[in-house]
């Protein structure tokens, strides 16, 4: 990573364990989420899914716009770990190989740069046997004071995981 020095990471922070826990992709509370859960490997975020019948794009694939939202939470599970709130301000997804329902996949985010109001990061999407699925680059903006408010607004318990 380039930026400067190593940010701190705290692991308590990887997957949602509070109240809310309703992102559709990690979200343990979400009756119709993907409840992927994350775990530290060194400087990378790793997690594990299935897709199934639920998730297809065509007949026995997987959607591209599912395969992009994974990407995009594992990125941003990351800066969760360095206590960063922040918004996708763009996401670059190659696909490289169609996805089948029912292949066991491993998720791999990780930070590539950090700057004072963005934070870079990439991930993909492999197989067990080592098929790449797809890729992906994000740039992420931390939270304005005013989404910080609006989403403070929507759900009271956020602001004790805001800075002061």
């Amino acid at each position: 990573m380039t930026g400067g020095e190593e940010p701190a990471l705290d692991p308590l922070w990887l997957n949602d364990r509070s109240e809310f826990q309703q992102s559709f992709v990690h979200g343990l509370k979400n009756p119709v989420g993907l409840r992927i859960q994350y775990e530290l490997h060194e400087r990378e975020v790793w997690g594990e899914w299935t897709p199934s019948g639920e998730h297809v794009g065509f007949p026995g694939v997987v959607h591209g716009g599912l395969i992009a939202a994974v990407l995009d939470d594992v990125m941003g599970r990351y800066a969760a770990l360095m206590h960063i709130w922040a918004v996708t301000a763009r996401l670059d997804v190659q696909y490289r190989e169609p996805l089948s329902v029912g292949t066991r996949v491993h998720i791999v985010g990780r930070a590539d740069r950090i700057d004072r109001r963005r934070y870079h990061a990439s991930a993909h999407i492999e197989s067990r046997e080592g098929v790449h699925h797809a890729r992906a680059t994000g740039v992420y903006l931390t939270l304005s004071h005013a989404l910080m408010k609006r989403t403070v607004e929507a759900w009271p318990g956020f602001a004790e995981y805001l800075p002061e």
